[in-house]
């Protein structure tokens, strides 16, 4: 389901697309864009500025998956490039996770900031596994609370208010862990066979 989401998003964005390609935009340039946004958005979360966070968070994840696109439409894929995304999408999760939990931490909400932790965790394992599975030779495809989870839950749950942000950190505190321990037996699995 989520690729086909992720599929029908991309034919949405096709005229940016060629049009960014068209004009010569370098993807590392989109993917540094998208990292200011998320940077922007921590800020909003730190001054409890919910819903334009929230707006911010989506607007960055439009980026991110412009930057990729651009890249392959483009044909300036690189790896250098490709490691420059997974490394500025590990740190813009970083950067909003700690603009949530000065937000909460300002309210004196310790059970939120509390899941934010673990949130942060499970997010970063979660691109982990994937990323040392894929190492190792093996295919990692499974789970439901990957990177664009992540994002369409913050943004949207932070679009609803604070109660809608606390629930989506919550809900990314306990899938994004089991997503990561899923990945784990899945390779499990891959590797008895």
């Amino acid at each position: 389901m989520l690729e086909k989401v992720k599929d029908d998003v991309a034919e949405i964005l096709e005229p940016s697309t060629e049009y960014l390609v068209k004009i010569r935009i370098l993807p590392d340039l989109l993917t540094i864009i998208g990292f200011l946004m998320n940077l922007g958005a921590a800020v909003l979360f730190g001054l409890a500025y919910y819903r334009w966070a929230g707006f911010a968070v989506l607007l960055a994840g439009v980026f991110d998956l412009l930057d990729g696109q651009v890249a392959r439409k483009g044909k300036t894929a690189t790896p250098f490039g490709a490691l420059l995304d997974s490394t500025v999408d590990r740190y813009s999760e970083i950067v909003v996770w700690f603009g949530m939990a000065v937000s909460f931490i300002r309210a004196d909400d310790l059970w939120s900031s509390s899941a934010v932790f673990f949130a942060l965790a499970g997010s970063l394992m979660v691109s982990y596994v994937r990323a040392r599975v894929e190492g190792l030779g093996g295919e990692c495809k499974v789970g439901f609370m990957q990177r664009p989870e992540r994002v369409i839950a913050i943004g949207v749950g932070a679009l609803v208010g604070e109660i809608g942000l606390k629930v989506a950190v919550w809900a990314i505190a306990v899938l994004a862990n089991f997503t990561a321990m899923e990945r784990v037996r899945d390779f499990r699995k891959q590797s008895k066979s």
